[in-house]
């Protein structure tokens, strides 16, 4: 007949428990070893994007560090500007002067969105922001991984209690990592007035630029914008050609004139007109021999939306839009 040994429960408790803390304490050593992964990784980009950013000033001081300047980095890619910074003098004038006239034709409403606020200051604080991001990105925060379920059991609780003495160390690795000083800006006076505006005509986006090193560089800088711009808004899934969600179908829709949540008067309701539209359009280029899918017609229209609005002055991109724009305009 069997007797119950409390001295045995007990014993097996109390190694139940060292077990539980063993384990707590090789995560918290594996998480310490994570950060320092992180902060490692976080360092050599940030050193990257600080040089970046101090080359881009430069152009910033040269164009006068005000109202152009803050335009120009809130619309540029730092890489573009800091590599702008390194060409020669007659293609870096012959960017920035194409980059005036886009600006100077821009809604006084817009422009004064650019007249706030010092050149410097606002660099440091977008600068600060992108440094912030890139941290979180790279987990170089102290998060709680444990969901409440975790939390609340034996083992969660014990590996709570073990993270405290973690703590400090884990403190120490994340405030190690600073975004460092930028160099500091000083515009050059008339720096803005002394910048010729360039006098070309619009050219054909998907064709110009040929033979011209000033436009062939602004084209790849747009496109890549424009890439920002889809990922800023989570019109696609990234990596993807992806562009099924209703976000991306309403801002669709309003590019080509169809009310998302409208009804129409032959009962159909705005989002069934643009999946038949999309569905229309795939069929009428595969039926003259180009093959395409629903994604591809999307981007292609957002893409000639974005260049004709923000860069009409100087490049014109003749895309799909001009297409569904006679389809929606024959079903009306």
């Amino acid at each position: 007949m069997g007797f119950f040994k409390p001295t045995a429960f007990i014993s097996g408790l109390a190694k139940g428990g060292l077990d539980l803390f063993d384990k707590a304490e090789k995560a918290g050593e594996e998480g310490l070893e994570n950060l320092k992964a992180a902060r490692d990784e976080v360092t050599e980009e940030i050193s990257t994007m600080k040089n970046n950013y101090d080359k881009a000033i430069q152009i910033g001081d040269t164009v006068g560090g005000g109202a152009f300047a803050k335009y120009l980095f809130n619309t540029q890619d730092i890489n573009y500007l800091a590599n702008l910074s390194e060409s020669t003098q007659e293609s870096r004038i012959g960017e920035l002067s194409t980059l005036k006239k886009i600006y100077e034709n821009l809604p006084d409403t817009e422009k004064a969105r650019y007249e706030e606020g010092e050149f410097g200051d606002v660099v440091k604080e977008q600068y600060n922001r992108e440094v912030d991001e890139l941290k979180v990105k790279n987990g170089l925060v102290n998060t709680n991984n444990m969901g409440d379920a975790t939390a609340n059991t034996l083992a969660g609780k014990v590996q709570t209690m073990v993270d405290r003495g973690f703590q400090p160390r884990r403190d120490a690795i994340i405030s190690s990592v600073g975004p460092g000083n930028l160099r500091e800006s000083t515009p050059v006076e008339g720096g803005f007035e002394a910048l010729p505006t360039a006098t070309t005509g619009v050219v054909d986006f998907q064709t110009g630029g040929q033979g011209n090193l000033e436009l062939a560089r602004l084209k790849v800088s747009i496109l890549n914008q424009f890439e920002g711009y889809l990922e800023s808004n989570r019109f696609k899934v990234r990596g993807t050609n992806i562009f099924t969600n209703d976000q991306a179908l309403r801002a669709f829709g309003n590019i080509v004139g169809i009310e998302y949540e409208r009804q129409y008067q032959d009962g159909e309701m705005g989002k069934d007109k643009i999946k038949n539209l999309l569905n229309e359009g795939v069929e009428s280029l595969e039926g003259i021999g180009i093959p395409t899918t629903q994604g591809a017609i999307m981007e292609d229209v957002f893409k000639q939306n974005y260049i004709n609005t923000n860069y009409g002055d100087v490049f014109n991109y003749s895309g799909l839009l001009d297409v569904l724009d006679n389809m929606v305009d024959e079903s009306e």
